[in-house]
């Protein structure tokens, strides 16, 4: 577990800087200075550019995931791993222009009324999803190469401070609003490039072909994963992204900006779970390489414990403050507070049941996701059918965290019923106690001014929540984290 909370505390570190920067763009400057359709826009270029760029990696994403620990040796340039995924980015991307030229029309004219802007740049789609579907390629081959971390500092931390800058730039009327959409397209393109000029200064690129390492029966298998994980990849990234196009062809982009500023507040919950779950990936596959049964099983236990920790520590420090929040964001998004209600909820439910998800796609029984994921795509789209036309943007929340809810139990109940992990104990009852002790004692605190408000009252709450999991000892992994804090800061304030 060392290299898990190691690269976890790593990820995390650039997690939050980029969510401090965050806040600052998305939290402040974007509702107070943008329109909510501007807002609108940026999501959902980069919510199609997404969906597209995983129809074109054609698979080899997942290819990556489960082959590569069989190609890995770097003193043989990975036998010619990165040649294949040359192959696939090329292939796949030309097949992405001719779906392109085919549904241009269709996004122009679909939205041509409700969403303008959208319909002026689509044709930002071709650079953004190009570059989208290199950073995604790579980023899971930095990762089998045991680094999670340097992707989380791309995606979490130097793409949120570029967009920053510009955004003042902006503010500071240095930008007019075309060359704000442009910059902020540029520099989600960039992580792209940044991650491949990383990865060929750690001297890990090499094109060089070795064909005849690929024997019949790898072949076999790199064609069965691929046409798997076209199916299971695309679903993801439907799930992930259909709920900001549902909403702008349901309700307009304006819509969708304020959806996507509630939804930024409600996913500040699972930041800490995405390194977390990118390294323990890479070492649950590898533990299935050799069998390690027991080892999946712990690192199953204690990803759902600290995960449903550190979880709801964030979701109540979100929801105690949500009131003063929403005075933050302006009368524009007044509608946005069950909207972070819900998302935070349901991502509080997927970090609850860890790491659930990658030991299914690492078993033997990997083709059993794409049925979850069919499932997972099923509930979204019908419950955003039925939920949104009734409650609006909160209905499209409330599809999220209920198909978190649905999809997630019956990832627990195949996990079970495969390899008896029961990772669910006393332990999460005892927490849940802390959290309503920790919740209640906040909300009754007397409201003052807003800055002081939300610092008096997020100190108590954290207070009281961190003294009684660390002295309940609920989890040794956040009690040794706790734990190496206050001795470093032992030393550095009594040297």
């Amino acid at each position: 577990m060392g290299i898990i909370i190691k690269q976890s505390i790593q990820g995390s570190f650039w997690s939050y800087f980029g969510v401090i920067v965050g806040f600052i763009t998305t939290g402040y400057l974007f509702p107070n200075y943008l329109t909510t359709e501007t807002v609108g826009l940026l999501q959902l270029l980069l919510a199609w550019s997404v969906l597209l760029a995983q129809f074109s990696s054609l698979g080899f994403n997942g290819v990556t995931a489960r082959l590569f620990p069989y190609f890995r040796d770097k003193s043989k340039g990975h036998n010619g791993y990165l040649f294949l995924m040359l192959v696939a980015i090329i292939v796949g991307f030309l097949l992405f222009l001719i779906v392109y030229y085919f549904i241009r029309s269709y996004l122009v004219e679909s939205n041509i009324e409700k969403s303008l802007m959208f319909a002026d740049y689509v044709y930002l789609l071709i650079p953004l999803t190009f570059f989208t579907l290199l950073f995604i390629q790579l980023d899971i081959f930095n990762k089998l190469l045991f680094n999670a971390v340097f992707g989380t500092f791309l995606q979490e931390f130097y793409q949120r401070i570029l967009i920053l800058i510009v955004t003042l730039l902006f503010v500071f009327k240095l930008f007019n609003i075309n060359q704000l959409i442009l910059s902020y397209t540029a520099i989600v393109c960039s992580k792209g490039i940044v991650l491949f000029i990383y990865l060929l200064l750690k001297g890990e690129v090499s094109f060089k072909p070795r064909l005849k390492f690929i024997q019949p029966k790898l072949q076999k298998e790199i064609i069965n994963v691929a046409v798997f994980s076209i199916l299971t990849g695309l679903g993801g990234s439907i799930v992930f992204n259909i709920d900001k196009i549902f909403i702008n062809q349901m309700l307009g982009l304006s819509a969708t900006g304020v959806y996507t500023i509630a939804f930024f507040f409600g996913t500040l919950v699972v930041i800490p779970s995405r390194p977390l779950l990118r390294i323990s990936g890479t070492l649950i596959a590898e533990a299935f390489k050799t069998n390690n049964i027991n080892y999946i099983a712990d690192i199953y236990k204690r990803s759902c414990l600290n995960q449903f920790i550190i979880g709801l520590f964030l979701f109540g420090g979100i929801w105690i403050n949500i009131d003063s929040i929403l005075i933050i964001l302006g009368p524009d998004y007044a509608g946005a507070k069950w909207v972070i209600f819900f998302i935070g909820l349901g991502y509080l439910i997927d970090m609850a049941t860890g790491a659930n998800a990658q030991i299914i796609a690492y078993s033997k029984y990997f083709k059993v996701s794409f049925y979850f994921i069919l499932i997972l795509i099923i509930s979204v789209i019908a419950s955003m059918f039925l939920l949104v036309p009734v409650f609006g943007i909160t209905g499209g929340a409330i599809a999220i965290a209920l198909s978190f809810l649905i999809i997630n139990l019956l990832r627990y109940l195949f996990v079970y019923y495969r390899y008896r992990f029961q990772p669910f104990t006393i332990h999460f009852i005892i927490a849940s106690i802390v959290f309503f002790l920790a919740y209640f004692l906040a909300i009754i605190l007397p409201k003052v001014d807003l800055i002081w408000d939300l610092l008096y009252r997020s100190t108590v709450f954290a207070v009281v929540f961190l003294i009684l999991i660390f002295g309940l000892k609920i989890s040794d992994d956040i009690n040794n984290t706790i734990t190496s804090i206050l001795m470093k800061a032992k030393k550095i304030l009594f040297k």
